[in-house]
């Protein structure tokens, strides 16, 4: 298998594990009670869904990775950011710990990953940038 095979599966798959995890979060409510961490379900609701559509997105853009290339490149950032968000969170709030830390480190190992990809396959020549 090539590397532009590997990285139109590899971004099909992080589409479908953001949809997964995304949908998680939408009903993360009831564990949030549990370990008494304060919960409000807008939160939970809007960010699932919006994790769970940039999933769609994400897999979406691995049909024609040249034409949507902007998608991925929306996903890298946005889940750079969201790593240094985790982080911070995972750090202040002690019972969460486990599950921002994992989710800090997948989202910020998974979109280098992503570009190495991108680089190795070409998509950020000039002409594929055009």
């Amino acid at each position: 298998m090539n590397i532009e095979k590997f990285l139109i599966i590899f971004i099909k798959f992080s589409g479908i594990l953001e949809i997964i995890f995304g949908i998680i979060i939408i009903f993360i409510a009831p564990l949030m009670q549990i370990m008494e961490i304060p919960s409000f379900p807008f939160w939970e609701w809007s960010f699932g869904l919006s994790l769970a559509f940039m999933g769609i997105l994400l897999w979406f853009s691995g049909k024609d990775l040249k034409r949507y290339l902007i998608i991925p490149i929306i996903s890298i950032i946005f889940r750079l950011v969201l790593s240094c968000i985790e982080l911070y969170v995972a750090l202040t709030t002690p019972k969460l710990l486990p599950f921002l830390l994992s989710g800090a480190i997948y989202d910020f190992v998974s979109p280098l990953f992503t570009i190495l990809l991108l680089f190795k396959s070409g998509y950020f020549s000039k002409a594929n940038l055009k």
